[in-house]
């Protein structure tokens, strides 16, 4: 063997050793990865005058129950609801690094489901226009089921019309017009929210390294409020297949300005903890 190769491999060794070292040495000042370049904060996260758009309508029993994972236990009426909105979140401190407010459009579908005797909703899927951050703060703190996809969202005369859009097909199309402004506006009741938290492990064929049944509750302010009428239509790829979802009749529909902050939660259910499946 050469000394020039030998020369590299002592050199790749000492710089692995010494980046371990450093890790171990370095105080963990971030929130999250990388750790002294951390791509987000901890929460909360706190909104203001973000647009949200939601229309609830019937769906198959049949069809969500194959959605939501045990122990939730979907509601018995088939209902379901999609939401549009467009989110600003204000900047924030965390620790000793300042993060910039961002805009974003977000487009969700949840069902309302109940734990033990608790109501909530529980998230299928959820559309990002944009932002990598958004997508992984979401993810790795509360396990929203979070993807990147192109959204438009366009408000005029008092109709809200949304599309999703994933590799060059419209998988979503949600529209909304109001109707009745709604005055005072009623207090938004704490629905706690539950998401399925799944991290793969890196090890082959192995189980994840994470699956927990998370809750979490968003406290929001509406300040303004109106009812309309609305539609969702949706189509599908191999990864987004929507259109598998029958929409069998609207319920209702509504719009809403609103301020609010996302916090911390808990897991309520653990899938690996010792003497579960």
């Amino acid at each position: 063997m050469s000394k020039k190769l030998i020369s590299l491999q002592l050199l790749f060794l000492f710089i692995f050793t010494l980046s371990h070292s450093l890790c171990e040495a370095q105080e963990l000042k971030g929130y999250s990865m990388p750790f002294t370049a951390p791509l987000y904060g901890s929460p909360p996260l706190k909104y203001s005058d973000s647009k949200i758009v939601t229309v609830v309508f019937k769906t198959s029993p049949q069809v969500l129950r194959k959605m939501v994972p045990q122990p939730l236990v979907p509601n018995p009426q088939g209902l379901m609801f999609a939401y549009t909105s467009s989110l600003n979140v204000l900047a924030h401190q965390s620790g000793e690094f300042s993060f910039p407010g961002a805009n974003y459009f977000e487009v969700v579908l949840g069902i309302p489901v109940r734990f033990d005797q608790t109501g909530g909703n529980y998230c299928v899927v959820m559309y990002l226009d944009k932002t990598v951050t958004g997508v992984s703060f979401g993810r790795e703190i509360w396990g929203y089921p979070k993807k990147g996809a192109n959204i438009t969202f366009v408000e005029e005369g008092g109709k809200v019309s949304t599309t999703v859009e994933r590799f060059g097909t419209t998988i979503m199309k949600l529209s909304f017009e109001r109707t009745q402004r709604v005055e005072p506006v009623p207090p938004r009741p704490g629905t706690p929210t539950f998401n399925l938290k799944f991290i793969p492990s890196i090890r082959k064929d192995a189980p994840p390294d994470v699956m927990q049944l998370t809750s979490n509750v968003s406290e929001f302010n509406r300040k303004e409020l109106w009812r309309g009428k609305g539609s969702v239509e949706f189509g599908s790829l191999s990864a987004d297949p929507l259109g598998d979802i029958p929409v069998l009749e609207i319920v209702a529909a509504e719009y809403a300005i609103a301020e609010g902050s996302l916090g911390f939660g808990e897991v309520v259910h653990d899938y690996l903890a010792k003497g579960k499946k």
